[in-house]
């Protein structure tokens, strides 16, 4: 799956590099970041945000000289973390991290607000690759010594496999060949096959790239 995925890239970069020969008006380069991604909606009390990576590349086509079609290919990571009390008397402390990974391709158009600085919005397609739940339960036994238990579940059948989401943001050049980025993708579909009510990616991203 992980070549699967670095060839994406490869295909990706190539057709880029093609048209960028062909046509002045595109721009194209390699961006990374990390994200602040959760599950919103109807979840239960305790669901917290988790920080985690992105990675991948872009490609920008100008339509107009402050208007362009801007179209992205990423490795993202998402979820959430969770913190709960169990058993009895609550004696046992559950920590949940909630880790999947998807490859997503937001479709943007990109407008050139001022100088240097571009407005993003448009949709984003994702597809679900791994989701696995890892769980440490810290147990306190009657003599008071701490014991802790940690496994990984896997969580694939959970999830769907598509995410559709609405994006927008900034970007900002800092010069010819870097540039940074900021950025909210909020799911339009459901995306837990399990709990009652609709749950969705909430996710900030910032990135920092290079631009050829």
């Amino acid at each position: 799956m992980k070549l699967s995925i670095i060839s994406l890239f490869a295909l990706f970069i190539c057709s880029i590099s093609s048209l960028s020969a062909q046509q002045e008006y595109v721009e194209y380069g390699f961006k990374g970041g990390v994200n602040i991604a959760n599950i919103s909606g109807d979840v239960p009390p305790g669901y917290d945000s988790r920080t985690s990576m992105k990675i991948g590349a872009y490609g920008l086509y100008k339509i107009l000289p402050k208007f362009g079609l801007q179209v992205e290919l990423l490795y993202s990571e998402q979820g959430f973390s969770n913190e709960y009390n169990q058993g009895i008397n609550e004696a046992e402390k559950v920590e949940e991290i909630l880790k999947m990974q998807y490859v997503n391709l937001p479709v943007l158009a990109s407008y050139n607000v001022i100088e240097n600085l571009w407005l993003e919005g448009g949709v984003q397609f994702g597809y679900l690759v791994r989701a696995e739940m890892e769980q440490e339960t810290v147990t306190l036994d009657p003599i008071g010594e701490v014991n802790s238990k940690t496994e990984t579940i896997d969580q694939n059948d959970r999830y769907e496999s598509l995410d559709i989401a609405l994006a927008g943001g900034l970007r900002y050049k800092l010069s010819r060949n870097f540039m940074v980025q900021a950025r909210f993708h909020q799911s339009l579909n459901d995306v837990d096959k399990n709990l009652e009510g609709d749950q969705y990616h909430s996710v900030y991203s910032f990135s920092v790239g290079y631009v050829f």
